[in-house]
């Protein structure tokens, strides 16, 4: 039963509605959610970054105001003043000061939480390498005060961000206070000095040597990838380790409701028609709606980014970021998702010109978002845009307006990413019908369902991570198998490279409505928030049993 853990904290840097940045932002308040659907009371402390105003509701005397909100039935304490004030959740110029506040903050919560009027927790989850100095905190205050808690690390990608003796100086932690960790079934009393030896100065191992337990997002990530955790951070922590899904709560139906609410009248009028299937939609999209993106959209959150993206702008961009709509009609793959190495960008923008030689009328359209460090991309995006100004669109930013009905519309989603821990963007992309082209890695390789494996049950493709011949080949594939479930032509199988999938085809013409069918089934019934939040208290009750 769910009630025998009772009360979780979460530690965060990001998490919607109040500071979101990627998809970390995501998991502390759904994963929350999810607790409290199981009857466990759920509380999320962040800083503010500057995003809420008014009186706050607790005082840490010496540390800085609390605000209280409540999200959907979970509690936000946001902790500001000082450095956790500022904007910019990942500003490299306050980032350690805020971690170091922070943490000082945690530290007070977990202290005074009687007198502050706080339940008393049964976890602590902390939630990447921003919340370590948060952990050590903490432990010491389990230690001094005798607290029954338990704590949790949660790795969400591995940053290798490393941690030196002078940043526990700087956090003002004393480098030879003793504490105890879990090492290898055993309790070893060390000083922090020792404990960021034996973690090689790794924030996440460190993070991973403190915690009672560690946790990731997927099996793949945590035990087989090479660059995944146990092969970065040592496998004398596997003991240790485990992992609990991401979720989505993105529904088919739900999904093209907001949709047709948003868009039913324009696209009505658009093609003279009162009945509209996927098939419109797609049409309504690539020719009208995205063109007429609403004032304000697509928005980019980072300033600096956004002047240097309104240098690159010319046709089809319009000058404020928004974009022509296309002259016609083709099959669609999209791609949304932070703007970062780690996610096969230059990847796909070297495959896209191989699949437009085989789909001369194929459409691209990336929602992709900017971030620090991004630079790099940008110009190279913008320049294949206007290469290919009848088959590819770059949204940078955040375009509500179209963003699901770009999901509602498209044949195919593609992640063509390096390494990828989980990808919530992949259940996005499945939810909403599309088969999914994904690298073979991480969780990709755990949610994707391989067709030539599964045949109908098959949810996409897997293809060799950074092999831009192999994704094209994998796109113009899936596209055609889609399209012949449009016309109903078993003649599109000669066009398919892949002799597996060209086969499945030619004896189900219509396999592309099944894998639609399959992934959406595969979302709704495997990976919901309720079935994450399932796991992470199986992970809690093995640490306090």
């Amino acid at each position: 039963m769910a009630n025998e853990i009772k009360n979780v904290w979460m530690t965060t840097f990001e998490a919607k509605p109040f500071a979101k940045v990627g998809g970390l932002g995501e998991v502390p308040p759904n994963l929350s959610r999810g607790l409290v659907s199981l009857g466990v009371k759920a509380t999320i402390i962040m800083p503010t970054h500057g995003t809420v105003e008014g009186r706050p509701q607790l005082e840490l005397e010496g540390y800085g105001p609390v605000y209280i909100r409540e999200w959907k039935g979970v509690k936000f304490l946001l902790v500001g003043g000082g450095p956790l004030s500022r904007p910019g959740v990942y500003d490299p110029a306050s980032l350690k000061e805020k971690i170091y506040a922070f943490s000082k903050c945690v530290e007070q919560l977990l202290l005074k939480h009687e007198k502050l009027g706080l339940e008393a927790p049964d976890i602590v989850h902390f939630h990447d390498w921003h919340s370590v100095f948060a952990l050590l905190r903490a432990k010491i205050v389990r230690e001094a005060e005798n607290l029954p808690v338990k704590f949790v690390y949660h790795i969400h990608l591995l940053t290798r961000e490393k941690i030196s003796l002078n940043d526990v100086v700087q956090a003002g932690l004393n480098p030879e206070r003793e504490h105890v960790i879990s090492y290898k079934g055993k309790k070893l009393k060390v000083t922090i000095r020792e404990a960021i030896e034996m973690s090689k100065g790794l924030a996440e191992r460190l993070g991973a040597l403190e915690a009672d337990k560690f946790v990731t997002v997927s099996r793949t990530y945590l035990r087989e990838d090479k660059d995944g955790i146990l092969n970065s951070l040592g496998w004398d922590l596997e003991n240790k380790g485990s992992y609990v899904y991401n979720g989505t709560d993105w529904r088919y139906e739900s999904s093209l409701k907001e949709v047709l609410e948003k868009h039913r009248e324009k696209a009505k009028e658009f093609l003279g028609k009162d009945e509209l299937g996927r098939n419109d939609l797609r049409r309504y999209f690539l020719l009208k709606a995205l063109g007429e993106m609403s004032k304000g959209e697509p928005r980019v959150l980072d300033e600096k980014l956004k002047k240097n993206l309104e240098q690159l702008y010319a046709p089809p961009y319009l000058p404020d970021g928004r974009v022509e709509s296309f002259s016609d009609d083709g099959p669609l793959a999209i791609m949304t998702g932070r703007i970062a190495a780690q996610k096969g960008i230059n990847i796909l923008l070297e495959a896209i010109p191989l699949v437009l030689r085989k789909i001369g009328n194929a459409k691209f359209v990336l929602l992709l978002l900017p971030v620090w460090g991004s630079e790099e991309y940008l110009e190279p995006l913008v320049e294949t845009v206007r290469t290919y100004p009848e088959n590819v669109r770059v949204i940078f930013g955040i375009a509500p307006s179209i963003f699901k009905l770009a999901h509602v519309s498209a044949d195919v989603f593609v992640a063509p990413s390096l390494w990828e821990p989980f990808g919530i963007m992949a259940l996005e992309g499945m939810v909403t019908g599309n088969p999914i082209v994904a690298s073979k890695v991480g969780g990709l390789k755990e949610i994707v369902l391989d067709v030539r494996k599964h045949g109908t049950s098959g949810t996409g493709i897997h293809v060799t991570p950074g092999d831009p011949i192999e994704l094209a080949q994998a796109i113009s594939d899936l596209m055609l198998v889609m399209e012949a479930s449009r016309t109903g032509s078993t003649m599109i199988a000669t066009k398919i490279e892949d002799a597996e999938l060209a086969n499945l085809l030619f004896t189900n013409p219509k396999i592309g409505n099944e894998l639609r069918k399959s992934a959406i089934k595969r979302v709704e019934q495997e990976f919901t928030w309720t079935k994450a939040a399932e796991m992470a208290l199986n992970v809690y009750r093995s640490i306090c049993n």
